[in-house]
């Protein structure tokens, strides 16, 4: 595929850890097994994905299961986020942490964060050609500022 390059891979690989990095913050926060495993599943999609990139950046081979696994474990992990954040809710759970996240300017930067990701959403819906470089690029640009959004707003909580 045309335009998949090392550089292209490695620019990729700076979101997931941003969001590596704000899960890690966050699950240390919210001792959480059903939030970790989450995250964890949620990591491994963008770093399959990386995989992918890498190798057809470095082999020109395109390896399609590390391509195609990522929906499926970016979905199951964000679930299990999203199910531990409920269960942590209703379980009395202290979060009072959490209160610095909704603050300024953590919540701006939030703000910012759920909006670059619903675009993301509706990029890939409408414009996201997966075998197009140009298209990855323009996604994991965005991916990229939203991703330090999010680790940056949870490290000024």
């Amino acid at each position: 595929m045309e335009g998949f390059t090392v550089a292209l891979a490695l620019v990729d690989a700076i979101p997931v850890l941003l969001f590596g990095a704000s899960m890690i913050l966050l699950g240390s926060r919210l001792q959480s097994l059903l939030f970790t495993v989450g995250a964890i599943l949620s990591t491994l999609a963008g770093c399959c994905k990386v995989a992918w990139k890498l190798i057809l950046g470095l082999k020109k081979k395109d390896v399609r299961w590390l391509n195609k696994g990522f929906l499926p474990l970016m979905g199951a992990g964000w679930l299990l986020i999203l199910l531990s954040l409920i269960f942590l809710k209703s379980g009395g759970a202290d979060t009072s942490w959490a209160k610095g996240l909704i603050a300024m300017p953590s919540v701006l930067l939030l703000a910012l964060w759920v909006i670059l990701m619903l675009f993301m959403v509706w990029y890939r819906k409408k414009r996201f050609i997966n075998d197009d470089a140009k298209k990855n690029w323009t996604a994991q640009i965005i991916n990229l500022i939203g991703q330090a959004a999010l680790l940056l707003a949870i490290v000024l909580a």
